[in-house]
This record gives structure tokens, C-alpha cells and sequence, in this order.
């Protein structure tokens, strides 16, 4: 079961879409109780889906996670690239590292996952100043800062690069007129990532109705 009621998707449309899933392995599913127990937003089941078949799809080996929390979206983007790739994933709460490094060990990924602590702007900036391109970003972190990820990334992208962005909705208040006082920064940093990712010419783009709304662009 998921953890939160899809925001854009109706009830109907969301229970059997989550229906028609295939059942998790024992730890994801493990994950998703821990995950609803303690509070912890990991990406939907479904986004996890999309996750899987786009890295799958695109060959990703190069691949960077911006917000780990325990590291469900880690070790779907790892299983699903392969042996021969690597994720490099960044947590700011070292309690929540901790938990994340303990899942993907026991999902057999330590020497294929590199759980980052710190800072994701700090950590995004010295992984663009370091030799190397990205081929797939999945971003699921501070949602103030979705547009500077961005901006950074984009140098960083190769010729196959994809980027992903989950919660680009918004609980759904990225598209109505009130938004309460405590969400608007939130909401005014995601309407622009919004605006900048369909509008940038180096890539294509979309934001997919799927959870909380998934952002999806390829390189042109």
C-alpha cells in the first residue's frame, strides 16, 4: 500500500492503477512499512515503476539521487541499471543515513551505492566540479531548491541524460490559485522548475500525472 492518496489522480484511477502493480520483493515492501510507520515521504510505488523502466530504457550507468531518505528509490535505480553502474545519493540527516545504508546493504548494493551525507546544493555542486558526466538525475529533495538543482545539473548531462523530479504538484498547489502562507515558497520554487524544465532547449519534457506529479526530461 502506499503511503500517501495520489494528489492528482482520483481515488478510483489511483487504487487501480496501485492495483495493477506488480508486488514488491520483500525488503521494498519492507521499506514501504517502515516508510509509513515512521512518516518518511519515499517516492509511490508507481513512481518507483517509472523509475525502474526509464534507467532500464535509457542505459543509465552514471546516476545521481538528490534526497536518499532510507534508500528505496537508491536501490530501484541500482537494481535496475545494473551491475556495471553506479548511484551516487545524498541525505542531509545522518540518523537517516544510517537507516539507508543498512537497507541497501542488505539489499547486496554497498559497493554500487554511495550514500553521501550533507548538504544536496554543497554535494550537487562538487560532483558538477568533478570530471565525468550524469546520465540520469533523479531529484526528490528541498523543493526551494529544485530550480538551482537544475541549473546545475544541466552542464553535467550527457548526450543520453534524463532527468527525473518527483512532487512537482504539490500536494496539487502547484496548480491553484490560494496557496496557504507556509506553502508558498514551496510552490513559487516549483512552478519555476516547472517553467524552466518544459522551456529549456536542451531538453524535451513533461510532468507526468503520476503520485505527486513527476517531471521528465531527456536531452535533445
Amino acid at each position: 500500500m502506499k503511503h500517501a492518496r495520489d494528489a492528482i489522480l482520483g481515488a478510483d484511477q489511483g487504487a487501480y492503477l496501485e492495483g495493477i502493480e506488480p508486488a514488491r520483493d520483500p525488503l521494498l515492501a519492507e521499506m514501504e512499512q517502515y516508510a509509513r510507520e515512521r512518516r518518511h515521504p519515499i517516492s509511490d510505488p508507481e513512481v518507483a515503476s517509472f523509475l525502474a523502466v526509464t534507467t532500464r530504457a535509457s542505459g543509465a550507468t552514471r546516476i545521481v539521487e538528490l534526497g536518499t531518505n532510507i534508500g528505496y528509490a537508491a536501490i530501484v535505480l541500482a537494481r535496475a541499471a545494473g551491475p556495471a553502474a553506479r548511484v551516487v545519493t545524498i541525505e542531509h540527516d545522518p540518523k537517516t543515513v544510517e537507516v539507508a545504508r543498512g537497507f541497501i546493504e542488505r539489499a547486496g548494493l554497498t559497493a554500487q551505492i554511495d550514500v553521501r551525507q550533507g548538504d544536496a546544493l554543497a554535494e550537487l555542486e562538487a560532483i558538477a566540479a568533478a570530471p565525468g558526466e550524469i546520465d540520469l538525475v533523479y531529484i526528490d529533495c528541498v523543493k526551494e531548491d529544485y530550480p538551482r538543482y537544475l541549473e546545475i545539473v544541466l552542464p553535467k548531462l550527457s548526450a543520453r541524460g534524463v532527468v527525473i523530479a518527483d512532487n512537482v504538484m504539490w500536494k496539487g498547489l502547484v496548480a491553484k490559485a490560494e496557496v496557504p502562507a507556509n506553502e508558498q515558497a514551496r510552490v513559487e520554487a516549483l512552478r519555476a522548475f516547472n517553467r524552466a524544465l518544459v522551456s529549456e532547449p536542451r531538453l524535451r519534457a513533461v510532468v507526468l500525472p503520476l503520485g505527486d506529479g513527476v517531471g521528465y526530461a531527456v536531452r535533445t
